[in-house]
């Protein structure tokens, strides 16, 4: 269905994950292409030398070279947009029509973007509970599960990090690079993927403190967090709008 590329971060062994995602990429449509390069033990120092000194576990550096090279694959096609996702990314039954819907949403605009397609627990303003059609919103990423990017932000990005040192995650090395860099990120109005690993489907494998908590307690949590984030604050945001309206006529 969809002729951009999708990468995915991914991890050799991590071989559970592997046929999940295969399995989520044959119900809708998505061709695949594993981001192998770059696993932890076989991290490069050349690879080593771009981050700031003990700024984060070999993992985390490992992972942010994965997004990266994600960017730099997405170069050298001859295609605009590129879907990233990670390998515990859980894709909602209507991702397809979804993913259409944003797709033609962002086709209009010429400059460098991203938009980022999860944080399904994550706390949102009003202005993501005042439609009821998918729109996109203008607010930065918050993970790193899902997410558009554009030819030009890539170059944006890759070429400021030539002679910048690396001192960030993933999530948060996107989130302040476009920031400094004026590249917008836009987030959905109603996110459409979540996170295997905050879920409890798979173990984490960079949170040191969800690995400590059983995969119940994850799902009960994540559950919770969507429950008082997002479903009652857009159900309040409804009644609400209900009622101005009636009290208009």
């Amino acid at each position: 269905m969809f002729q951009m590329p999708v990468y995915v971060v991914s991890v050799k062994t991590f071989t559970d994950r592997h046929e999940h995602i295969k399995k989520q990429a044959k119900q809708h449509g998505l061709n695949l292409q594993f981001i192998w390069e770059h696993d932890a033990i076989e991290l490069s120092p050349e690879s080593e030398s771009k981050f700031a000194k003990n700024a984060m576990p070999i993992k985390s550096m490992s992972c942010v070279m994965k997004h990266l090279e994600a960017q730099r694959k997405l170069l050298e096609t001859n295609h605009d947009i590129a879907l990233v996702l990670e390998d515990d990314a859980l894709l909602f039954e209507d991702f397809a029509r979804k993913l259409s819907e944003i797709l033609i949403l962002i086709e209009g605009k010429n400059t460098p973007w991203l938009v980022f397609l999860g944080g399904m627990d994550n706390s949102l303003d009003a202005r993501f509970f005042k439609s009821e059609r998918l729109t996109l919103i203008e607010s930065p990423i918050t993970t790193a599960e899902a997410y558009l990017i554009n030819r030009s932000g890539c170059k944006l990005r890759l070429s400021w990090l030539e002679n910048h040192p690396i001192a960030k995650p993933a999530d948060h090395l996107l989130k302040e690079l476009d920031m400094r860099l004026g590249i917008t990120q836009f987030r959905v109005s109603s996110p459409f993927v979540t996170q295997g690993s905050i879920t409890g489907r798979f173990a984490t494998a960079l949170d040191s403190s969800r690995e400590k908590k059983p995969a119940w307690y994850l799902n009960l949590r994540y559950r919770w967090n969507r429950l008082r984030k997002q479903y009652l604050p857009r159900l309040l945001s409804r009644f609400e709008a209900l009622f101005l309206k009636n009290l208009t006529k």
